[in-house]
């Protein structure tokens, strides 16, 4: 679900960063002869070019192109012109050298036919959008990489691929489009060391322009909050023991001096379930089996309820499930660009619920061991998707915001032809002194005129700080486990209450522990117990069985580069 991308310099999608060259200097002062190749289908077709062609390639969009052919002769049928292959290549000579460079590579959306001039107009498409919806899931993950959480979108099956990439990309500063020859590739936002410059004279008189960015869309600041549930499975237990009182010192034959009633197997484990408990690992002192002379003193033992008590041990297990939710408030923000401008804030939330089979049981499923302590079903590979999702789409919302600013200018096309949109640029000229990243190419090719010239555009980042913190999540939340053998609640044992004596106190209904009666009374009418167990209740405190919520903070900083950008 997560899949990484380089943010500034190094390869991406096995297309290298552009290298470290000095600048390549834009000169005029030459006389160019400049021509066009148009082929349809391998077709050159050249000679049947007439009016202008346009060829318009912009960074994160599909490349278009319109031309218009003059057919003389033949008959025509428009429809079948569409969705044929289209090449635009040009051919520049100057001091008797001739370059040639492909503009654009393509296809005919839209032909459309004039009866009575024959001409037929066809306006183009790279088809940029077509090509990655037929796409597989995994190679829109090779070719973008990014980020990407089923929690934050919708899941991807049956669901067009080009949101898919659109997803994906908006959690990295690139930009996908084709080159001129028709590759689906990604380039980076951020400028590097100008690939070209243009220097006085270079681009044509007052086609210079600047589009400052508008205060109101300078994103500086994004808080997130983000929820992530899961469930903390807990169990607890107690160790209980009990005995009665006459066997505590000789045992059976103690206890056989005046004996008393009682409990059974069965008492015991009703009392111990009928309050929620689980018995594990149960023992038990039973009276003994018939025999001639037990004790020694020559009385023979005849016992014919073998599941009587005289002792027992066991632990007292329960299980429940807490819900956790940690709280996650994220702040992302570029410093100087909120000092100078005032914050600018986005906000966004995302809520992440884990499940399990093990979790809808954990309460009601039998089990019958387990020490005192918890598990937390947690998935982290989502937290993790999730989160770094929105992080990194916070951080590419901050930095798309500081580079609307643009600068425009036209220059010749024979001047300007290695230009693409993966160059950076630097131009001082008409009181401009600007360098960013080429956003734009649009070439016009006025065959009638016998002009050819290109608009160039590039976004100028601008914010400041000096500092980006990486994106690294804080650690989840953590419980530390109790002893998981736990201190028995009753150390001497669960008491007892014996009557059918006289002298013997009131009987105490809330006593835990055994109720019964000695066998042989001393008085003619005793006062008498009743003959039961009862175990203690489990006591789980509201902080261990109401959800818990659990805040977590984290603050990073963002750092926007400052283009040049100098207006005389």
């Amino acid at each position: 679900m997560i899949n990484g991308s380089p943010i500034n310099g190094g390869p991406i999608n096995g297309i290298a960063a552009q290298s470290i060259a000095p600048p390549a200097p834009i000169t005029a002062g030459y006389a160019f002869v400049w021509a066009l190749r148009l082929t349809v289908d391998g077709v050159d077709m050249t000679a049947s070019l007439t009016g202008s062609v346009t060829v318009d390639r912009e960074e994160g969009a599909a490349g278009t192109a319109s031309f218009t052919l003059h057919l003389a002769t033949g008959t025509v049928v428009p429809d079948s012109w569409r969705g044929k292959v289209v090449t635009i290549d040009y051919l520049s000579t100057a001091a008797g050298v001739t370059t040639e460079v492909r503009r654009y590579t393509g296809r005919i959306s839209d032909p459309t036919y004039s009866l009575t001039l024959r001409l037929l107009e066809c306006q183009c498409s790279d088809q940029l959008q077509q090509r990655v919806e037929a796409l597989s899931v995994a190679s829109v993950d090779s070719l973008i990489g990014g980020y990407w959480s089923d929690d934050v979108f919708e899941p991807v099956e049956g669901r067009s691929r080009w949101d898919y990439a659109q997803e994906r990309l908006a959690s990295l500063p690139y930009s996908l489009e084709c080159s001129a020859y028709g590759d689906l590739r990604t380039t980076t936002w951020f400028a590097k060391e100008p690939a070209f410059v243009f220097g006085a004279g270079t681009t044509i008189y007052d086609s210079m322009s600047v589009d400052l960015a508008d205060l109101s869309s300078l994103i500086n600041k994004v808080e997130i909050d983000a929820e992530y549930r899961f469930q903390r499975l807990r169990q607890r237990n107690e160790q209980y023991s009990w005995i009665i009182p006459g066997a505590v010192t000789g045992g059976f034959c103690n206890w056989r001096i005046d004996s008393t009633e009682l409990p059974d197997v069965d008492m015991i484990v009703s009392a111990v379930e009928g309050v929620g408990y689980t018995m594990l690992d149960a023992s038990y002192g039973r009276l003994p089996g018939d025999s001639v002379d037990p004790c020694g003193n020559g009385i023979a033992w005849n016992n014919e309820y073998h599941d009587l008590l005289l002792s027992a041990g066991w632990k007292g297990a329960m299980r429940w499930a807490q819900s956790v939710t940690e709280q996650y408030a994220f702040t992302l923000v570029a410093e100087a660009s909120v000092t100078a401008s005032g914050e600018q804030i986005s906000r966004d939330r995302v809520s992440v619920e884990v499940e399990s089979e093990k979790g809808e049981t954990w309460e009601t499923e039998e089990f019958t061991d387990g020490v005192s302590g918890h598990e937390d079903v947690r998935d982290e590979e989502r937290r993790q998707a999730a989160l770094k999702c929105m992080l990194h789409q916070a951080q590419t919302q901050i930095y798309e915001a500081h580079r609307t600013t643009t600068v425009s200018w036209t220059a010749p096309t024979s001047m300007v032809m290695d230009i693409d949109l993966v160059h950076t640029l630097k131009v001082d000229d008409q009181s401009v002194l600007a360098q960013g990243k080429c956003v734009r190419i649009a070439d016009t090719f006025d065959l009638d005129a016998g002009l050819a010239t290109t608009a160039l555009s590039i976004a100028v980042m601008r914010g400041g700080g000096d500092v980006t913190d990486p994106l690294i999540l804080p650690p989840y939340s953590t419980e530390p486990q109790p002893d998981p053998d736990g201190a028995s609640p009753y150390p001497g044992g669960l008491p007892n209450q014996i009557g059918g004596k006289g002298g013997v106190p009131p009987y105490d209904e809330e006593r835990y522990g055994f109720s019964g009666n000695y066998s042989v009374s001393d008085i003619a009418d005793p006062v008498k117990y009743p003959r039961r167990f009862k175990s203690p209740s489990p006591e789980i405190g509201e902080e261990l069985r109401d959800e818990l919520e659990v805040p977590i903070a984290a603050t990073y900083r963002v750092a926007i580069p400052n283009d040049l950008l100098e207006l005389n």
